[in-house]
């Protein structure tokens, strides 16, 4: 099995392309069991977009609406800012 040289970003073990995906919203690995059968873990979830009717992958993250890369989102801009 070969590893990605670039690590799962939501647990940060080595992700194999067998059973990782890139998420839609940030455009990072994440680990993903490809198949229901697969042992492994799941750091991230795929579904159908009935819109587009193709496949949408989103690491948990993403799902929860965290900013891309971990960072505190920006204070809102208005009075006393």
């Amino acid at each position: 099995m070969t590893l990605d040289s670039s690590p799962c970003h939501v647990c940060g073990e080595p992700a194999a392309e067998s059973a990782s995906a890139v998420c839609n919203g940030c455009e990072r690995r994440f680990h993903l069991r490809l198949r229901e059968d697969a042992e492994g873990r799941d750091c991230g979830e795929v579904w159908i977009s009935e819109q587009y009717l193709s496949l949408e992958f989103a690491c948990f993250p993403c799902l929860r609406g965290e900013p891309p890369g971990g960072a505190a989102p920006e204070p809102p801009v208005g009075r006393g800012h």
